[in-house]
């Protein structure tokens, strides 16, 4: 066998391995990303699934606290409690309030006395 021939037989393709091994490594990541990408968009949907959850039950809870708050702000509830729990407290006469932005004749008007403020 001449030189030629043994180097030309012995030789490895150097520039198809490389490319074989660059191909298999663009596809390997290309896998792996969608992979990685699937799970994150699965995991991700789960918890939107979860906040949407739990959106509803903080608007549930939302119209319960409304429900609440209108029914103890009402004039009814207010009076109902006024007359249970009064502990001796009576409610104001109109002979009692003074109106300041009214204009009264000299006639009608009274005497506010301010006692304990003498000076």
């Amino acid at each position: 066998m001449s030189l030629n021939q043994r180097n030309t037989t012995n030789s490895i393709p150097v520039a198809s391995f490389f490319k074989l091994v660059v191909t298999t490594a663009l596809l390997a990541v290309a896998g792996l990303s969608y992979v990685y990408l699937k799970n994150q968009l699965h995991q991700y949907g789960g918890i939107q699934r979860r906040l949407e959850h739990e959106l509803v039950e903080l608007r549930a809870n939302n119209q319960v606290v409304r429900a609440q708050m209108d029914s103890l702000s009402s004039r009814l509830y207010i009076e109902k409690k006024l007359a249970k729990d009064s502990r001796g407290l009576v409610p104001i006469g109109t002979a009692q309030v003074v109106r300041l932005n009214q204009q009264h004749d000299s006639e009608d008007m009274r005497v506010v006395s301010n006692r304990g403020f003498s000076q």
